[in-house]
């Protein structure tokens, strides 16, 4: 296979950005090239040229979309960054709980933006099924988005590698999961708390009214006046006082006004503030 220039290098970079808002820096090159020869093998076309004019075509969206997939880093596990999962679970869910008995108000949404093969989002639920008493009551929606539609099959399966349950308390592994030929499947108690849907978050319709957001280690993927432009969407989609997960080493200051840093015991959420 040719090898691709840095010339075509950049134009499969800027096209990908057009399309789906996704940046490689220049510490990142290495590794879309090696993706998109691999995407070239799988597709029979070795000629660089030859396959930026086949993701270009306006006749047939398919390719770009299956180059997406694969550029895309996926991989993720159940119980990821434990301390803002365990504060989740132990801080913010209680907290929500109260204040929502008080206003005679059961329902909690709760938005996994890149949510991958579906890890992220069925933590989530099980931590509501652990947490809150007589849940059947409550008015409990998980949205979970990605704008790989591969790994969105595969979280709807909801089928996964020991690799994926490792860090899930073995409790939990026992109560919501069933082992078969080598895998592990959710359970539907938990699979039927969780919505999951495409999206693309440069260009997406933002739902609104969610009281907690994830979007962990999505964001280090775009530039900042993209990250500005996603964070203030998510301020509109957030009910007050709402908060928002980002992944440990990511931080907003300086990006957007409207968000207070909380600190939880070993982590850092976001909480929404008046502008």
């Amino acid at each position: 296979m040719n090898n691709i220039s840095e010339k075509q290098l950049l134009k499969f970079r800027d096209l990908i950005f057009t399309n789906c808002g996704l940046w490689f820096g220049d510490s990142k090159l290495s590794i879309l090239a090696n993706r998109i020869r691999t995407r070239m093998k799988e597709s029979g076309v070795s000629d660089p040229d030859e396959y930026l004019r086949l993701i270009c075509s306006p006749d047939d969206r398919a390719e770009i979309s299956t180059l997406i997939n694969q550029v895309t880093t996926n991989e993720t596990y159940f119980y990821r960054s434990e301390s803002q999962i365990d504060s989740f679970k132990n801080i913010i869910l209680p907290k929500l709980m109260e204040k929502k008995v008080a206003a005679n108000d059961r329902r909690i949404r709760i938005w996994s933006a890149g949510c991958s093969s579906g890890e992220e989002p069925y933590t989530l639920a099980i931590c509501i099924l652990e947490t809150i008493p007589f849940h059947s009551i409550w008015n409990i929606e998980i949205y979970a988005t990605d704008i790989s539609t591969e790994v969105l099959n595969k979280a709807s399966e909801g089928r996964y590698s020991r690799r994926a349950i490792e860090k899930l308390p073995k409790e939990y592994l026992a109560k919501y999961f069933v082992e078969r030929d080598g895998f592990h499947i959710i359970n539907n108690t938990v699979k039927k708390m969780v919505e999951f849907d495409y999206a693309n978050l440069i260009d997406a319709y933002y739902e609104s009214d969610f009281d907690i957001i994830f979007c962990r280690n999505v964001l280090i993927y775009f530039k900042d006046e993209t990250k500005k432009d996603i964070i203030n969407k998510f301020w509109g989609s957030l009910v007050d006082d709402g908060y928002l997960f980002l992944g440990p080493t990511e931080m907003i200051r300086g990006l957007v006004e409207g968000f207070k840093m909380v600190t939880l015991k070993d982590s850092v959420v976001f909480q929404k503030q008046p502008r």
